[in-house]
């Protein structure tokens, strides 16, 4: 007889098991603490490859990467040169060849609800409901996209200031001239911008906006501002002092429609912080969030009528890009945590509320993910003032998802066995390894290094792709996270033939073994295999390089490297994993090593649910009261 009417999946991406552990000592997160003493907590929970698609589609489906396509947070495409610049991001459902847990019990008729899950959407399922999945934020496509590239339901974030920065519109205040209705005050001074939204889904024609600055009175200069589609006071979107954010602000957008098609009106939902304004005027940048859209995310899209969209913004990467651009500070960055925080659950909440009747639930959200890609190496800085800010703002963000927590096990009542995980783990940053380096000393690959310009060029050079492969001069080519090609002639620019394909794999894995790093004159590559070798860890498929490798942890730029069981200064690889609910023991520490594909089994176990068609993982039997 099932011991639970329903199961529920909530995916913390990026928690790391040592720093909640931590945390949870020190009386945080009450949440975490409760859920784990009334449950069963897992010391080692493993996966690989350690970043984000291939994990939540182990998470999804109970199947190795080997088995569901996934093995990297990049996706190669058949026909393109090998080279790491022409892969694209891994999401969406479309890659996954592996079948869901949600699809499997939609099979049977049962209820599944699914919000912002990665490797998720489209849904193909007919009984339940899905909030889009094809990125690691809502309401954001990832899939096919190079490098990290993305676009957003309706358009990334955006500020506005007399200052330049990448994503902003710069301006200049002047006396202000032909406003109705101004409020009281002393002087008055304005302009007129014209905003463009980036990185939008469905292309936005450009807005003209007009800003408000003005004297109250109360001393010290210019300390109001507002911000209007017109110059008129009384149809502002808001009135803001330093520091302040503005309520939710719902308007129509105008869709720019390719080939002079007729533009329609999408409804969408910002807010903005006045960061900075200086009394005389000469230092002025607003923040302005994402603009959070609601059509064409929801499957099927009657179900959007369940959820309010008005009040939440989707918050998306909760700032970090603005962060390492200039823009804004920690602060805004932990209240950026809280608005994204607020759009999920309350996703989550209206669909839960609205159809009790659910069966499956699946959510992931992906604030500690973000906060540990900017901040993780400063939480071990020698600085203490940048020491403690980093690990103040990593509190904040956990008891953010804590609450997230909280609320939901609320909802899902005594009758549900609930898993909590995380897909990862993550280290802090260490010297970057450059493959293409290795390679080149042994003759295998030639390169030129590139400039790095924007914040992706950047990113890249921390992942070890800061160069331009010559391919017509290279054997062998890196790619993704962990893999080596040889460049043989059946792809676009290969210059090796088959009769040299395993003695130049040879050489590749000789090449990376005895490389030693510049800066410690150490290995950095832990092991080098063949990719059919890889299959004995769940890897070594279609989307397998030739050659796959690891790094030791040390050498990592936060995940994605490395064998799920690397530690490194204050952080670790390994996953977070616990179970909760009916038939599971309470208090039980498991520190036998666990995967992330025994999780959907289990789930399927304790429901008497029917197992997706390609699950490998296995029941964790001694979780239950009564195993046997």
């Amino acid at each position: 007889m099932p011991l639970a009417r329903r199961a529920a999946l909530v995916g913390f991406d990026c928690a790391i098991p040592r720093r909640l552990e931590a945390l949870m000592a020190g009386g945080e997160l009450p949440n975490f603490r409760k859920f784990t003493e009334e449950g069963a907590y897992f010391t080692e929970g493993f996966n690989l490859p350690t970043v984000t698609p291939p994990s939540w589609a182990t998470i999804a489906t109970g199947a190795w990467p080997r088995t569901h396509g996934v093995e990297d947070y990049y996706y190669y495409v058949e026909g393109r040169p090998l080279v790491h610049r022409e892969t694209v991001q891994a999401f969406g459902s479309a890659v996954l060849r592996a079948e869901t847990i949600w699809d499997r019990w939609d099979r049977a008729g049962l209820k599944p609800i699914v919000v912002n899950y990665p490797m998720s959407w489209p849904s193909s399922m007919r009984n339940g409901i899905m909030v889009m999945g094809e990125g690691i934020s809502p309401a954001e496509r990832r899939y096919m996209e190079k490098g990290n590239a993305h676009r957003e339901y309706l358009a990334a974030e955006g500020i506005i200031s007399t200052e330049i920065f990448a994503q902003g519109t710069r301006v200049e205040f002047s006396r202000a001239r032909g406003w109705r209705n101004l409020p009281p005050g002393r002087a008055f001074a304005d302009f007129t911008a014209r905003v463009s939204f980036r990185e939008a889904a469905v292309p936005l024609a450009d807005a003209v906006w007009h800003g408000l600055a003005w004297d109250s009175g109360a001393g010290g200069g210019f300390d109001r501002f507002a911000l209007s589609a017109e110059k008129d006071y009384s149809a502002a979107f808001f009135t803001l002092s330093k520091g302040g954010w503005s309520e939710p602000v719902e308007l129509d957008f105008a869709t720019a429609e390719p080939a002079g098609g007729p533009p329609r009106a999408e409804k969408g939902v910002f807010r903005a912080k006045l960061l900075e304004m200086t009394d005389d005027l000469d230092a002025f940048t607003l923040y302005v969030s994402g603009i959070s859209g609601r059509t064409g995310i929801v499957d099927p899209p009657e179900a959007a009528s369940a959820i309010d969209f008005s009040r939440v913004i989707t918050a998306n990467d909760i700032g970090l890009v603005s962060y390492l651009g200039g823009a804004v500070g920690m602060d805004t960055v932990s209240e950026l945590a809280e608005f994204h925080s607020e759009w999920i659950l309350n996703a989550a909440e209206g669909l839960l509320k609205s159809f009790p009747d659910w069966d499956l639930f699946y959510l992931h959200s992906h604030p500690i993910d973000w906060f540990y890609h900017g901040f993780l190496s400063d939480m071990e800085s020698p600085d203490p003032r940048i020491r403690n800010a980093a690990l103040e703002l990593e509190l904040s963000v956990y008891r953010t998802e804590d609450r997230l927590l909280g609320r939901l096990l609320e909802i899902f009542g005594d009758d549900t066995v609930t898993c909590v995980c995380s897909d990862h783990g993550a280290t802090p940053m260490g010297p970057i390894f450059n493959t293409a380096e290795a390679l080149a000393a042994k003759g295998l690959c030639s390169y030129v290094r590139k400039p790095s310009s924007s914040y992706w060029d950047v990113y890249e050079e921390s992942e070890g792709y800061g160069y331009e492969l010559e391919l017509d001069r290279s054997r062998a080519v890196p790619q993704k996270y962990m893999f080596v090609y040889v460049n043989l002639e059946r792809y676009p620019g290969g210059i090796v033939g088959e009769a040299d394909y395993e003695s130049t794999r040879g050489e590749i894995i000789d090449a990376l073994l005895d490389y030693r790093h510049p800066e410690t004159g150490e290995r950095p590559v832990l092991l080098a295999v063949r990719k059919e070798d890889a299959r004995v860890f769940g890897m070594g498929g279609d989307q397998a390089g030739d050659v796959v490798y690891a790094l030791k942890p040390e050498y990592m730029a936060e995940h994605g490297y490395g064998f799920p069981t690397g530690e490194s200064g204050i952080g670790s690889l390994k996953n977070v994993l616990a179970f909760r609910g009916p038939g599971i023991r309470k208090g039980l520490v498991y520190r036998r090593p666990r995967w992330l594909c025994d999780i959907v089994p289990t789930l399927c176990h304790a429901t008497g649910n029917p197992v997706p068609r390609d699950c490998e993982g296995a029941v964790i039997y001694q979780i239950f009261e009564d195993f046997d």
